[in-house]
């Protein structure tokens, strides 16, 4: 394998510039690909597919015709003139009309039209506008989010003229989930630009020089870049999450640094006493095997994602998969070439002392990892009640989600319109459960046959505890009411089910699954929906998925370990290494997230009630792989001494010694690009972000410093076991 290294770090050395033409080329693509991948990109809720609250969705849309399912809300707050008041009954009526000539409007409902006084508060200042929108899928929805909003918009400022300390803003499902796209979306360029310039000065401090510098953050822009090109292709092919573009951002920063802080630093090494092309060719030979195995380690973590339940998280594997390709193919292609035509030029402009020149950095490491190997026991004891303490938050974490709209990030146009529904009492209306009951008999569902049974289901609902209104075909006298819960050919109906005021969400699950153990007697069909049952339905799928992805993770990668080191020891070692630093990581998530502790630090509105499951999961996916790049720069680094010389503890000491200041420079710079996250608005980012943040600096520090050459002391020669042990001996 060294061989093929060798072979194709050579070639490179000799064709620099042919290999930099093919990725400028790629990289013009990829800024391309950059820019049109959000436009391509899908969002929105997780569906479950084939759970029952995607099939009551799915019924809904398709056999309903009810336009007000999954309406925009227009939020109406004057607070000096009531609603009654006959400029602002004008102003409601101009907005009624203006908006339903809209192309994607079907229908409009407004207080000064219907007079309807669920329109209204209480104190006659606030109001709403119901509107049903046409298109059905994700896509068109958005697009029609942005033409009501800018068909408000002068409409908005009239209205301000009247009253200036009036508000208008659009809410509803369809505009939350266009809010949370775009806060999603600017998220990874936001995070990418507080990131890079601290980036850039971790790694001056680190090479001392500006061209040295200059190559890794280099490397990780192009890496980032090109798979934002394959992403927008692979995004016209499938559906993907737009949650991919965060996750390349992320991931090729960070990946593409790392791959490259160990290129150039292992280039520099060489280069004294040999000549450029060679120089070259030995780094890709060394380093880049190290590299090419790291980052099956980590496509393999990240892949684990494909067997989650839902796109997002998906979404999210695929993506860093594939930034992970693209950054370990720039590692051993356009890096070794800027490297060739560069030379001994990659010592110009110098900034100060490197860090990785500097002989007392390695002293340091040395004496830490001689003290750790002449301690094992007491040193892994000590570590291991340190990363207890870190993970026992975990012991509390509360997994679920929150309806509370501080959710939310402030200023979010779809939350500032939450807020000013609960003056009219809607604070609650994303919580009612509708119950598709469809007559299995061939009759219509109204049939006078059907009509006690039907009844008898309704009162058996109405004392369910929890329960605060029904409505149904059977409630609705009006014909034009009826068919709004009926179907169009007449077999099945809608039961809209109110909890009481003021539940919670995880009541509101609770009573879901009450109701979902009720069914009407005789010939029908009843399927409970709504957003409480599709919270019920995601936990239930997240959990199940989680065997499998861990169990896929943990034995890919032992497998792919044992291959490249013929060891049966060091594969479960950098396992439950890696485990510990992710427990870590989830550990300060609950605990910041959760308990409340730090929240000042990430922006933290407030505490939250509980946890969404895809957290962890990513967690866990995204961190067990990063972490494995630390693991086998060190492990490879180390059996490269012991194969020369045979001495376990000597090849322990001297591997950390010369690879430390690397791991700590590569961790530094990865918990500064997912730090960065931490300041994104969407609670799920800044959550992912301190969870990777924390595992990578535990992992770069004490289980890379510590744990790692403990454990190499205590194991010793089993180590190696059943690899030959022959001295000199090369894979």
């Amino acid at each position: 394998m060294r061989t093929s290294f060798l072979s194709l770090g050579r070639a490179v050395a000799r064709h620099p510039i042919l290999v930099l033409s093919l990725w400028v080329i790629a990289i013009a693509f990829g800024a391309w690909g950059a820019i049109d991948f959000p436009h391509v990109a899908i969002g929105g809720a997780a569906t479950v597919a084939g759970s029952a609250s995607a099939r009551v969705d799915a019924t809904l849309r398709r056999d309903f015709r009810d336009p007000f399912l999954d309406p925009l809300i227009v939020a109406v707050a004057s607070p000096h003139r009531a609603v009654t008041d006959p400029a602002v009954a004008a102003w409601d009526r101009r907005a009624t009309a203006r908006l339903r000539s809209l192309p994607s409007v079907s229908a409009v409902l407004g207080y000064a039209d219907t007079g309807d006084p669920s329109l209204r508060s209480a104190d006659g200042r606030s109001t709403m506008l119901l509107i049903g929108l046409k298109p059905l899928n994700e896509e068109g929805q958005h697009r029609a989010v942005e033409r009501v909003r800018a068909a408000l918009a002068p409409l908005r400022r009239e209205l301000q003229r009247l009253d200036p300390g009036a508000q208008v803003a659009v809410t509803g499902g369809p505009a939350v989930d266009y809010d949370i796209n775009t806060s999603s979306a600017q998220g990874g360029d936001h995070a990418e630009k507080r990131a890079l310039p601290l980036t850039l000065a971790i790694l001056l401090i680190a090479f001392g020089t500006v061209v040295a510098a200059a190559l890794p953050f280099l490397m990780g822009l192009a890496a980032t870049m090109v798979a934002f090109g394959a992403a927008f292709l692979l995004a016209r092919a499938m559906p993907v999450s737009n949650l991919l573009g965060n996750v390349v951002t992320m991931v090729g920063l960070a990946v593409g640094i790392d791959y490259s802080l160990l290129m150039v630093k292992d280039f520099r090494e060489h280069l004294d006493g040999a000549s450029v092309v060679e120089a070259v060719a030995q780094t890709v030979a060394e380093a880049g095997r190290t590299i090419g195995w790291s980052g099956s380690t980590v496509a393999i973590g990240l892949l684990g994602l494909l067997f989650s339940p839902i796109l997002e998280t998906r979404s999210v594997g695929i993506g860093g998969a594939l930034v992970v390709v693209v950054a370990v193919l720039a590692a051993l292609t356009l890096l070794p070439a800027c490297l060739a035509l560069l030379g001994r030029r990659i010592e110009r402009w110098p900034v100060g002392v490197g860090a990785f020149k500097r002989a007392d950095r390695a002293t340091v490491w040395r004496r830490l990892a001689g003290w750790t190997t002449r301690r094992p026991v007491l040193s892994l004891a000590f570590s291991g009640l340190m990363l207890a303490a870190l993970a026992s938050p975990i012991l509390g974490a509360r997994s679920g989600f929150s309806n509370e709209p501080w959710f939310l990030p402030k200023g979010l146009e779809s939350r500032v319109g939450m807020e000013m529904l609960a003056a009219l009492g809607y604070d609650d209306s994303g919580l009612d459960l509708r119950i598709v009951v469809q007559s299995t008999d061939g009759m219509p569902l109204l049939a006078v046959s059907h009509q006690s049974a039907l009844a008898a289901y309704v009162r058996r609902l109405a004392v369910v505890p929890g329960v605060a209104a029904i409505a149904s075909p059977l409630s609705a006298s009006a014909p034009a009411a009826r068919a709004a819960y009926l179907s169009r050919d007449g077999r099945a109906g809608l039961f809209d089910v109110s909890p009481v005021r003021g539940v919670t969400l995880a009541q509101a699950q609770a009573l879901a699954r009450v109701l979902q153990r009720l069914a009407p007697a005789g010939p029908f069909r009843a399927t409970v929906g709504g957003t409480p049952v599709y919270y019920n339905d995601f936990d239930s799928a997240m959990w199940h998925s989680f065997p499998k992805v861990f169990g896929f993770v943990i034995v890919a990668t032992l497998a792919l370990l044992y291959g490249a080191f013929r060891s049966l020891v060091l594969p479960v070692k950098a396992v439950v290494a890696n485990l510990l630093a992710i427990a870590a990581g989830y550990g300060a998530v609950v605990a910041i997230f959760q308990f409340g502790w730090f929240g000042w630090l990430v922006g933290l509105e407030r505490p939250f009630a509980a946890i969404a499951l895809e957290v962890p999961l990513m967690i866990f996916c995204l961190s067990f792989g990063l972490s494995m790049d630390y693991e086998l720069f060190l492990l490879f680094r180390i059996q490269r001494e012991y194969l020369a010389h045979g001495d376990n503890e000597r090849a322990t000491v001297d591997g950390l010694a010369a690879v430390a200041p690397v791991i700590t420079g590569a961790g530094l710079i990865m918990a500064v690009v997912f730090g960065a996250f931490a300041g994104a608005a969407l609670p799920a980012l800044k959550m992912i972000g301190v969870g990777l943040c924390v595992s990578v600096l535990v992992d770069a520090t004490v289980i890379r410093g510590v744990v790692v050459p403990a454990f190499m002391s205590v194991a010793g020669r089993w180590n190696w076991y059943p690899g030959a042990h022959r001295r000199g001996r090369r894979q």
